[in-house]
């Protein structure tokens, strides 16, 4: 099978500094956005369409751009700890296996400190 179009599926939020107009036609651009998982879909037509599920968040950096501005997102601001929660937390949706998610996030975090222990030639 060949593929037929290769697309694109946006999910997530973020904080933005100013409201938006229902019903109004907004440009973006985005940075600093996941691709979560790659999903063939077939098109029962010996094609298939390649989507790629991205996933913006409140660390993403969303523009929004009107005729007249550009309404900027805000960034949450974040510890480094947070920062890689939510990188494991990422990693949890397509990796996870069947595991609960905070069972995952320990599992990892255990993984890193043993590393890093290892790393720099922690015995404890």
């Amino acid at each position: 099978m060949e593929i037929n179009e290769h697309q694109i599926k946006l999910s997530g939020k973020a904080n933005v500094i100013s409201g938006l107009t229902n019903g109004k036609s907004y440009d973006l651009t985005i940075g600093d956005v996941s691709v979560r998982k790659i999903e063939e879909v077939d098109n029962d037509n010996g094609t298939y369409n390649r989507v790629a599920h991205l996933k913006i968040s409140e660390l993403s950096e969303v523009n929004i751009i009107s005729e007249k501005e550009i309404i900027k997102s805000k960034k949450k601001t974040t510890t480094q700890s947070q920062i890689l929660r939510f990188v494991i937390e990422s990693a949890w949706e397509g990796l996870g296996n069947g595991m609960e998610k905070e069972d995952f996030y320990k599992k990892e975090m255990s993984g890193i400190i043993n590393d890093y222990k290892s790393l720099r030639g922690i015995d404890n």
